[in-house]
């Protein structure tokens, strides 16, 4: 019985063994592919957080530009569009005022028609 207590101890302890070996080798590999996939980290190179930084920045200012840009060319066009709309309207003005003069000719030939009319009229009963 110590026989057999003793060869199961044996086996654990060769199991053991070829777990740590195996263990330490596939931490080799694996530090030494997170070196070759894994690009600088940010805090170790400064230089280049600060290009990075400095980068971003200039992209804001050039955003930033642009939509003042277009918010300018929203605000001309707008003007534009109410100028439009305004010589629409002064033209629908003009419009409506030439016939307001034709309403007002035809209205002022047809009082005078009346008024003659009314003054053969008090001839004739006269």
């Amino acid at each position: 019985m110590l026989y057999l207590v003793g060869q199961i101890f044996f086996i654990l302890l060769l199991a053991v063994a070829a777990g740590l070996l195996t263990g330490w080798w596939f931490r080799g590999l694996v530090t030494e592919v997170r070196h070759e996939t894994v690009p600088d980290e940010p805090g170790s190179d400064p230089f280049g957080a600060r290009s990075r930084l400095e980068q971003c920045h200039r992209d804001n200012a050039a955003l930033r530009r642009d939509l003042k840009q277009s918010q300018d060319e929203l605000e001309h066009l707008k003007r534009i569009g109410q100028l439009a709309l305004d010589e629409d309207i002064m033209e629908r003005l003009g419009a409506a005022e030439a016939r307001v003069d034709a309403l007002l000719q035809d209205l002022q030939q047809r009082d005078d028609t009346i008024a003659v009319l009314e003054k053969e009229l008090v001839q004739l009963r006269g």
